[in-house]
């Protein structure tokens, strides 16, 4: 039955039990300058991966305070990588850039989380959260014991991004927050936070440094830092497509101190039912989009009872369709009565004149007079000519 394995999941979408209906990502640097590429490599990293696993640019905010592309310094100008083989430009074609340059501040971040902006500010840069949306926060550049610094210009505290988010829960502007720190002291960013279902990492704890991975030395800098690194190739290698069921767990148990070179933190207590649940949060929950509709089980109960709906309407559509196919076959018949009941001169009249019929002896006529008329125009021609010329 067709119709009804069309329809069903349609009418059953009201049941489904998705925990979470919408994925949005901030991806923030907050670094300038030529020796920071690799704080805006970490981020276009991570932007790479989550529109991968199906996050649409038009939920992705990307925040880069500096165009290491189109920097002089550049060896290779208009690209980004953050590997030194430089078998994947980071930058291409493929990039939308939401808040660039001096637009990456304290004020305007803060802003777009609590979407305190103007009324005309345009919906590239407006974070379109509500109370169904699960949203990945990724910030990167250099920071120190509570505080991360926005382009050597100004900071935003661990108190700052604290109140922020509790204004998001207010607001009812997200479900669930998987916040992530690649910084100096990353870990002291996260500890002042007190709204629910937030969960959180970061790359090192108080008085420890965030170390790069490796540099470039055609590029003249370091790449990627190692944090980051680590998180992309579990997400690159591991995570394959949007049907991936690994989850945040097994993204923690990833994590090796001896590689990162730093103690990575997590922070479980926010989060609704624990560790244990947290830890279950699959990793396409925040690094990709929605993808499945599960029927919740209360509504299998009503299934014999949508079943009989669906094929009464199908009966419907059945019974439509023959009305109208007998009315087509009745319209040339109505059409043929009314035709005969006119009067036979009107008929008549309705006739369109057609080409008339010549006989031959006719056309020969009209063509000897044809002749004639040619040959008296060229005599008198002849005739103007000669009185002309004498």
């Amino acid at each position: 039955m067709k119709f009804s394995s069309a329809i069903l999941p349609l009418l059953l979408a009201p049941f489904a039990a998705g925990e979470h209906t919408s994925n949005w990502a901030v991806l923030v640097s907050t670094s300038r300058f030529w020796f920071n590429y690799r704080h805006l490599a970490n981020v276009l990293s991570l932007y790479r991966t989550v529109k991968r696993l199906g996050i649409p640019d038009s939920q992705i905010i990307l925040m880069l305070p500096d165009d290491m592309a189109c920097n002089p310094r550049n060896a290779f100008p208009g690209t980004v990588y953050n590997n030194a083989d430089r078998a994947l430009d980071l930058y291409g074609d493929n990039i939308e850039v939401d808040y660039r340059g001096y637009e990456v501040t304290v004020e305007n971040f803060i802003r777009l989380m609590t979407d305190r902006v103007a009324e005309d500010m345009p919906r590239s840069k407006r974070l379109m959260t509500d109370e169904r949306s699960n949203i990945l926060v990724y910030m990167t550049g250099h920071g120190g014991n509570e505080f991360l610094k926005f382009q050597d210009a100004e900071e935003i505290s661990a108190y700052d991004l604290a109140d922020a988010f509790s204004q998001m829960w207010e607001k009812k502007r997200y479900h669930e927050i998987l916040f992530m720190i690649d910084t100096c002291q990353a870990n002291t960013m996260y500890s002042k936070f007190y709204s629910p279902n937030i969960l959180a990492t970061g790359s090192s704890e108080i008085d420890q440094s965030s170390y790069s991975h490796h540099a470039d030395n055609d590029v003249g800098v370091a790449v990627i830092d190692r944090y980051t690194y680590y998180n992309l190739e579990f997400l690159e290698t591991q995570v394959r497509d949007p049907t991936s069921k690994l989850t945040m767990g097994d993204l923690f148990d990833s994590y090796d101190e001896e590689k990162i070179h730093s103690h990575p933190g997590i922070r479980y207590d926010l989060f609704e039912g624990g560790e244990a649940v947290a830890r279950s949060r699959l990793v396409m929950d925040f690094f990709g989009n929605v993808q499945n509709v599960e029927v919740d089980k209360g509504g299998v109960g009503n299934e014999a009872q949508w079943r009989e709906e669906l094929e009464a309407i199908e009966r419907m559509i059945v019974e439509a369709k023959r009305r109208h196919n007998v009315t087509l076959n009745v319209q040339p018949q109505t059409q043929h009565v009314v035709e005969e009941g006119k009067p036979a001169q009107a008929r008549q009249s309705l006739k369109k004149e057609g080409a008339m019929r010549v006989d031959e002896e006719s056309g020969w006529s009209k063509q000897i007079v044809g002749a004639a008329t040619l040959l008296g125009c060229a005599g008198l021609w002849f005739a103007g000519s000669w009185f002309e010329s004498h």
